[in-house]
């Protein structure tokens, strides 16, 4: 199976015969909070367990094995890598330092379809058959954040009134006459969302509200974090598929956008990193004394980025049995999503985002 490749120290990434030949660059650190790690482990790559990967400063790795690859920091690679990627069909996201999306890389070789470009734009550019996908999309991402709640209500959390007030803002969502008012639905569903994760938390943690530029603590850190990844794996499913992340349904189309992998993350976004926050939280895996702050801005040490994020693959690898008994991984179910979606584009099915029934 399949694994996605975590890169998290400045390195040369290159093509070795069918390997991806890391290399990691050794130069002084220029923040040494920032840049901790001197030496060169094995946990600087996230891989499968049944992937060896050798000891030492150079790390070959069969490109058979790789799904795609994130990096975070600085990677060094050529037009000859690219175009192994490219043959390979293997996305590369690049993130910073302090995981805020740098950009993509994806392979030229893709399934493409004009006529489902064409349904796409039509119904974007269609007031009803538009809101009538968006509510949609915004339904099934606030039953997820319900979920949640309710998840944790019955382990003892007192977040029995935000649950209440969630259920009747979602009574809203199908009665909003535009998209303009259906994202203010939206906001006010994950403003008191947010409110009751200090009720979640086993652990004394400074959280409040959401704040994204900058994020000013561990726990919105951590959700900045954790979004990008999952916009990253929501664009590498749509990309495996036929349809265009140019062109969503809630988010608006505009230049140097990729509106439809942040509609689609919006459903994903409460089962993978709000689930994964809650699990290093009380769990202990990762506190306070995990980040710093500089400017106004809190960062993550390296061993929480690492600790998130192998957390977070483990949840997009885990296995769950669905309602008709089929039994697939949450990576495949968002790939399905995407299906559900063109077949809703087609007119064979009416699209209904997934729903956690935990």
């Amino acid at each position: 199976m399949k694994q996605n490749l975590y890169i998290f120290s400045d390195t040369i990434i290159k093509r070795s015969n069918n390997t991806i030949l890391c290399e990691k660059v050794i130069k002084d650190p220029i923040d040494e909070e920032e840049i901790e790690e001197k030496d060169f482990h094995q946990s600087e790559f996230l891989l499968d367990e049944e992937c060896i990967i050798p000891s030492g400063d150079k790390k070959y790795i069969p490109v058979e094995s790789i799904d795609s690859i994130f990096t975070f920091g600085s990677i060094r690679f050529n037009s000859r890598f690219l175009y192994f990627l490219s043959q390979n069909k293997i996305p590369l996201h690049s993130f910073t330092y302090n995981g805020a999306f740098a950009g993509s890389f994806l392979p030229a070789d893709r399934n493409i379809s004009g006529s489902i470009l064409t349904l796409q734009v039509s119904n974007y550019l269609n007031h009803k058959r538009r809101l009538h996908i968006a509510k949609e999309l915004s339904f099934a991402s606030a039953k997820n954040c319900l979920s949640n709640l309710k998840y944790h209500r019955s382990r003892g959390a007192s977040v029995i009134d935000v649950i209440s007030i969630l259920e009747d803002f979602i009574e809203y969502i199908f009665t909003a006459v535009d998209v303009q008012e259906l994202l203010g639905i939206e906001g006010n569903i994950k403003k008191h969302y947010y409110t009751a994760w200090r009720k979640i938390f086993h652990y004394p943690v400074d959280f409040t509200h959401r704040i994204k530029n900058p994020p000013n603590n561990l726990i919105n850190s951590l959700i900045s974090y954790g979004n990008m990844i999952v916009y990253s794996l929501c664009l590498n499913q749509i990309y495996q598929t036929r349809l265009y992340p140019e062109v969503g349904f809630i988010h608006e189309v505009g230049e140097g956008k990729l509106p439809l992998c942040y509609d689609l993350a919006d459903v994903f976004k409460p089962l993978f990193t709000d689930r994964t926050i809650f699990k290093v939280i009380n769990k202990n895996m990762i506190s306070e004394k995990d980040c710093f702050r500089k400017n106004n801005r809190c960062f993550l040490k390296q061993n929480a980025k690492k600790i998130f994020v192998t957390e977070l693959e483990n949840k997009f690898s885990s296995i769950v049995t669905l309602e008709n008994n089929r039994s697939m991984s949450y990576k495949r179910i968002v790939k399905e999503d995407c299906y559900k979606l063109i077949k809703h584009l087609n007119g064979e099915h009416e699209y209904k985002g997934f729903i956690s029934k935990w």
